[in-house]
């Protein structure tokens, strides 16, 4: 039972503050691993494939919309967020999940 589990939620810690006020430094997510993501859902992405130069593993930001090949754009909740609007859509292989509630 354990390794299924893990297998469909994940614990991720949020770093850095481009989801507030939604979401603030050391808030804590479940995330549902590999559910198909909808317009207005926190995602939960792979930060390599997105923006190659970032320090950081993993991305949250809300859904804006899902394209017909089931890549993402992405929206932070904070205005001066980096975005779909710098780093282009998410491509699927690179989405781990979506949050699905706060701990």
């Amino acid at each position: 039972m354990t390794g299924w589990l893990r297998r469909r939620w994940r614990l991720i810690v949020v770093r850095g503050h481009s989801m507030t006020p939604t979401l603030r430094d050391g808030d804590r997510l479940v995330v549902r691993v590999g559910r198909p993501p909808a317009a207005g859902d926190l995602l939960v992405f792979r930060t390599r494939d997105v923006v190659p130069d970032s320090d950081l593993t993993w991305m949250v930001k809300r859904v804006h919309r899902v394209e017909p090949d089931g890549a993402v754009t992405v929206r932070g909740d904070n205005p001066h967020s980096q975005d779909s609007r710098h780093f282009g859509a998410v491509p699927r292989e690179a989405i781990l999940g979506v949050a699905r509630g706060r701990r």
